[in-house]
């Protein structure tokens, strides 16, 4: 069997104590000149946690673990009922937990699914693909209830899952605290002394608040004050994100819409809003405009890039002519000697060849970022002409619509006095002032304003068409 892994050493540690773990030692043969040579000393540092080794190892009970979906049939143990712990294989080919058939075979010998004599020796390692894929299941974490492969459920809890237990950072400290706390609140020191709740004033220690809030306190409960709905106090702030009474801004609110209405209603209001085809394009045009300034940007970034790269090579070219003058100076077989030392950088051709397609470069990055800030204006522009193409004609439907509107309410107007006006002739009319004002009641058609009266047929035909 092979030996067990051991853990990453600190890199805090000193070097001493590093090679004295990978040589398993048992202590230094030449201890360091700043610590004591009394063993107490020597093993201080070392006793006491560091900040990284606040994980705890977490025993998982794989039985009691909840698994997404159903498991096959084939990977659940027959005596337990659950899916396969440390799976075994049989003589009789049957898989079953360790602990299950080791248990069923202390009181019978024999093989608990055909009841054939079944010895401990007939019990073995099951294969490998059964191993894997009972390891592969996925089961929630019993702290913060995500799912992840079973095999790695101990590796979430001991170094990751927010919602399991570390040891207290106090242990680090003078006080030496002994206690656990929860991995989200290792961030904010020892927390174990007393304070009093807020809700109810009882006293107890702050690590256990958060619970004491939200279960076992007498005043955890308190009624919104729009919706009446018994919350606990300490998630006030996350009710009033989703409460439905709630007065809110419409959505396109940042785009000009000034409706306000309770948090239910906004959903009717959504098909009535003006800016319900403005905010989307107004969205999309955002997003490609961050989208733009995201790429100047990078573009700008890269541009600060060429120029320190075109600042080291001037500043070495700098330094290759001042080094080629000062070998010219020199007698004609030093100057071969010397110049047949140099580096390849000493030479200026390429230098100034990579120079000059460097600047080259520079300079057609500086013609993108130029035409790119050209299209972001154009962009922009055109984004606020179709914006305005788009309410113009909706202005002018709506002018078309009072227009219809009025006209409409005329000839309505024009057809009831024309209506009355017949049935006063037809039918002797009535004492009284007749439409026009006048006292006759409609006996005289002399006397009516009707200057160019229609005849019944065309009367009727105005009807129909209206």
């Amino acid at each position: 069997m092979p030996p067990a892994e051991q853990p990453p050493l600190d890199p805090s540690l000193p070097s001493t104590f590093m090679e004295m773990d990978n040589d398993d030692q048992v202590a230094p043969s030449t201890p360091p000149s700043n610590l004591s040579l009394t063993p107490p000393n020597i093993f201080k540092d070392i006793q006491r946690p560091l900040a990284s080794s606040l994980n705890i190892p977490h025993q998982i009970d794989l039985r009691g673990l909840t698994y997404d979906g159903n498991v096959d049939e084939y990977l659940m143990c027959p005596i337990c009922r659950c899916p396969l712990v440390d799976p075994v294989l049989t003589e009789c080919d049957h898989v079953f937990c360790r602990s299950c058939i080791t248990d069923a075979l202390s009181h019978s010998k024999l093989c608990p699914v055909d009841r054939l004599p079944l010895e401990s020796d007939g019990v073995g390692r099951a294969p490998k693909m059964v191993h894997n894929q009972v390891d592969a299941l996925k089961a929630k974490c019993p702290c913060c209830t995500s799912l992840f492969p079973r095999s790695m459920l101990e590796n979430h809890l001991e170094k990751y899952c927010v919602e399991a237990t570390v040891r207290c950072p106090g242990v680090d400290s003078e006080k030496e605290c002994k206690g656990v706390v929860k991995r989200r609140m290792a961030d904010r020191g020892c927390l174990h002394y007393p304070a009093d709740c807020p809700d109810c004033n009882e006293t107890l220690q702050l690590v256990d608040m958060e619970d004491h809030r939200e279960k076992s306190c007498a005043k955890k409960l308190k009624a919104c004050e729009h919706c009446g709905v018994d919350i606990l106090r300490c998630k006030e702030s996350a009710h009033e994100e989703g409460c439905p009474e709630i007065v809110c801004l419409c959505k396109w609110a940042e785009y000009g819409c000034q409706h306000e209405a309770k948090r239910k209603d906004l959903p009717l209001h959504a098909d009535e809003c003006n800016f319900k085809l403005v905010g989307p394009m107004a969205e999309s045009m955002k997003k490609e405009i961050n989208v733009l300034r995201s790429e100047m940007r990078n573009l700008t970034d890269a541009n600060h890039l060429q120029e320190r790269r075109i600042k080291f090579l001037e500043s070495g070219q700098k330094a290759s002519e001042r080094a080629s003058d000062r070998n010219a100076a020199l007698g004609g077989a030093l100057m071969d000697l010397s110049m047949g030392d140099l580096p390849e950088s000493a030479n200026t051709e390429p230098l100034d060849s990579g120079h000059e397609y460097l600047l080259s470069l520079l300079e057609s990055q500086q013609n993108k970022l130029t035409r790119l800030a050209n299209d972001l204006t154009d962009f922009q522009g055109k984004n606020t002409m179709m914006l305005l193409n788009e309410t113009m004609p909706m202005k002018n439907e709506l002018a078309e619509l009072r227009s219809t509107q009025q006209v409409t309410c005329m000839h309505v107007r024009w057809l009831m006095r024309f209506r009355m006006q017949e049935n006063q002739r037809r039918f002797g009319g009535s004492p009284g002032a007749g439409p026009s004002g006048s006292p006759d009641g409609g006996g005289s058609s002399s006397d009516l304003p009707f200057s160019r009266r229609l005849s019944d047929s065309v009367s009727r035909d105005i009807i129909t068409k209206l």
